[in-house]
């Protein structure tokens, strides 16, 4: 059911911001979901398209392989840090598209939280 819902917002969807890249707003039971799959397409086809960028993603894929664990240090964080300056990780949203977004977010948003927290917790404990 759930997959018939995602190919029905696949065609049915209209962005909530629709330039330099489109942003996609779904809602899910716990918010929203932002569908950036412009943005992801063109910075894996500008990663395609550059031989350089191609081979640093490839080092990098290859020194994650032959790592164990997390080192804030080691020279797969490097890479990325060069893949992510390269291609760009931020989204442009510009003029009354901040505000189409910021309306569309908030139309979307839960009207109250999913899950219900008990007075207690609201007044900082049961020891008061």
């Amino acid at each position: 059911m759930n997959r018939i819902r995602l190919y029905l917002h696949r065609i049915f969807r209209r962005p909530a911001v629709t330039g330099p890249a489109r942003i996609y707003v779904r809602r899910i039971p716990t918010g929203v979901m932002l569908d950036l799959e412009h943005v992801l397409a063109a910075a894996l086809t500008t990663i395609a398209d550059d031989g350089e960028l191609l081979a640093l993603l490839l080092q990098y894929a290859d020194d994650r392989a032959a790592s164990a664990g997390h080192d804030g240090y080691a020279p797969e964080s490097l890479l990325l840090e060069q893949l992510l300056a390269a291609v760009g990780f931020e989204v442009p949203v510009y003029g009354d598209a901040v505000a189409a977004l910021a309306d569309r977010l908030r139309a979307l948003a839960p009207a109250a939280p999913v899950a219900s927290i008990p007075a207690q917790r609201r007044e900082g404990g049961a020891a008061a």
